[in-house]
């Protein structure tokens, strides 16, 4: 995963495509985004690779969410993620809810980085992702 945060407030994370850098400065990127202690937006973009986390890999992801769980919840407006497909559109919404219990923000799906834009402009707004996710289509 490549995270950009050229954009801030508006941080982009690539799930296909991976910082030579390393794991550890996507982390560290992320940590530091937080430590700001200003609210921001996510823009998930690409599939996530069909390879298998480790079990180390998701114990590492898990102990880092949970050390950072609260700033996760307090300045993480939302996930807006691009899916373009409707059908991997539907599924992924259908597993919000789980995505949300664990990463403590919620997720939103757009069809477009366009569509995605606006999201997270309305998010950054003030508005709450349950009102702008009743407005969206079901597909």
């Amino acid at each position: 995963m490549l995270v950009d945060d050229t954009q801030f407030p508006i941080v982009r994370m690539h799930y296909n495509r991976t910082d030579d850098r390393g794991d550890d400065v996507s982390f560290q990127i992320f940590e530091n985004l937080l430590e700001r202690k200003t609210p921001f937006v996510l823009i998930g973009l690409g599939a996530e690779p069909d390879e298998v986390q480790s079990a180390e890999e998701r114990k590492r992801v898990t102990l880092w969410m949970k050390r950072n769980r609260q700033a996760l919840h307090t300045y993480v407006r939302a996930m807006v993620y691009i899916e373009p497909s409707p059908a991997k559109r539907f599924l992924a919404k259908t597993s919000a809810p789980v995505f949300q219990k664990f990463w403590g923000y919620p997720i939103l799906v757009s069809a477009s980085e366009a569509e995605a834009e606006g999201v997270a402009a309305r998010l950054l707004a003030g508005e709450l992702a349950a009102q702008i996710e009743a407005e969206q289509p079901d597909a």
